[in-house]
């Protein structure tokens, strides 16, 4: 690789945007990627205020105390959704303590929203009531002509769920009917895909503008971020690059394909977070764990990642000990990635995610616009929205994510648009508030990045920017340094 002429520099960085312009002319065409005030209390915007309340959900009997998983929560469980129901076992004492777990445990359906595509035709998880026979489960099994893959219990969601391949004659939508319409299950659901959206390169860098927009100079005079976990469910990612030499970066592989070469996107949002040689990353000295979810192995247009995939990176993050988890991927409501989303929030383990690329009119995506999730919208260098980008009620931030320069595998550089970046540069700035003040919770983060936020757009918070671009170092001074 060239090296970088010293043009301008900063502590411990040296940023020369003369090189790097050279540098990406000659590297592969790049990719947009996506998924992606006050001391009041924050609270995470959702997309439940203004979505329609999908199928009821499914009541189901609580776990015998083997299965149990301490959890300690950092927040209060949301309330159930609209439409929910719970029901005890027919054998339960009212005021008994099966009663009482019964009665708080629900699920919601897994059949999928009328016209979405996004799932493979041929897989369908189950989970079934832990009160059910294995005679009818056997049999059910054997009616619908499934064949069993594999049965996993996910710590993060706290629950084992099956995974089936379809026979012949039948659609996945007629297999998922069926399985839910059957008393010993819980719910059934697509294996849903989830993407990483790519697209064309900018056709001219700009200088790293979302280094000065953030604070980030301003804030490292406090942290950089070390001592504080991150990991990152994408892609692979080229721990070889320059921008990575001496970092602490971790590679775990869930998907199965350890031969699949580093990817352009994990590459990217690991370096938005953590590059430190000609680039500035936003918390360059955190413990960075890339969790390989999404391959492209000809089964999708590209790189994707399966509800299965993903929730075993959320167990993977969990087994990490992460304290941030970004999530630059976008997909259908799924009720497996929902219960990990949700069980990993419940721990205290700050959760980002990027809007989505499908444009302001599209419906909200997941995993951003689940409760608890901060999601995190992209802006230009004239803080203006990116064009592609999702609004709605479940949008809490807006961040740098059009012409951004990042690292790419095998020693190059690419510029790159999505709110994927947007949601990397949020889950560096939560790293460095955590490794200020390790004691804060996820709403403790939310609360700090919104009262330190320049407000974007109509006054307050609004569903294009959310409230606004977070400023780190007003945030990190409002922190308390942790003991």
């Amino acid at each position: 690789m060239r090296s970088f002429p010293q043009c301008m520099t900063r502590p411990r960085f040296l940023v020369c945007v003369a090189a790097v312009a050279a540098m990406v002319a000659s590297s592969p065409a790049a990719v947009a990627m996506e998924g992606g005030s006050g001391e009041a209390p924050f609270v995470a915007p959702s997309a439940a205020r203004t979505e329609a309340p999908r199928a009821k959900p499914r009541a189901e009997a609580a776990r015998p105390a083997r299965q149990q998983t301490a959890a300690p929560s950092a927040r209060q469980k949301p309330a159930a959704r609209q439409g929910s129901r719970t029901t005890a076992r027919a054998t339960s004492q009212p005021g008994s303590k099966s009663a009482r777990q019964a009665a708080t445990e629900t699920a919601p359906s897994g059949a999928p929203s009328a016209g979405e595509t996004r799932m493979l035709a041929d897989e369908v998880v189950v989970r079934f009531r832990l009160s059910a026979r294995q005679a009818a489960m056997d049999a059910l099994v054997r009616r619908l002509g499934l064949r069993h893959v594999e049965a996993r219990t996910f710590a993060a969601a706290g629950i084992t769920v099956h995974r089936y391949a379809l026979g012949q004659g039948r659609s996945l939508t007629e297999i998922v009917a069926a399985l839910e319409d059957d008393p010993a299950v819980v719910y059934a659901q697509p294996n849903y895909l989830y993407s990483l959206l790519q697209g064309a390169a900018a056709a001219a860098p700009g200088a790293q503008y979302a280094i000065d927009a953030l604070s980030i100079p301003s804030a490292h005079t406090l942290t950089a971020g070390r001592g504080i976990t991150v990991a990152v469910i994408d892609s692979g990612i080229d721990r070889t690059h320059p921008e990575f030499a001496g970092a602490a970066i971790e590679a775990r592989d869930v998907a199965g394909d350890a031969a699949t070469p580093p990817h352009a996107h994990g590459t990217s949002i690991a370096g938005v977070i953590a590059a430190h040689g000609t680039l500035m990353g936003v918390a360059p000295d955190v413990s960075l764990v890339g969790i390989r979810a999404f391959v492209d192995d000809g089964a999708a247009s590209g790189p994707y990642g399966t509800s299965w995939r993903i929730a075993a990176g959320l167990d993977a993050a969990l087994k990490a000990d992460a304290r941030v988890v970004n999530m630059s991927f976008a997909g259908p409501r799924d009720p497996l990635i929902e219960q990990g989303v949700e069980g990993l929030a419940r721990r205290g383990v700050a959760m980002v995610a990027a809007a989505g690329n499908e444009g302001a009119s599209a419906p909200p995506q997941y995993p951003a616009a689940y409760d608890g999730v901060i999601a995190v919208t992209a802006v230009d260098s004239a803080r203006s929205a990116f064009a592609a980008a999702n609004s709605g009620a479940y949008i809490a931030f807006a961040a740098p994510g059009v012409d951004i320069v990042s690292p790419a595998p095998a020693g190059a550089y690419q510029i790159t648009s999505g709110t994927s970046l947007a949601a990397a540069h949020v889950s560096g700035v939560a790293a460095l508030l955590l490794a200020r003040d390790p004691r804060l919770a996820p709403p403790d983060i939310g609360r700090l990045l919104s009262a330190a936020a320049t407000d974007l757009g109509e006054p307050g918070r609004d569903d294009t920017y959310g409230y606004g671009l977070p400023d780190a170092a007003r945030a990190l001074a409002a922190a308390r340094a942790g003991d």
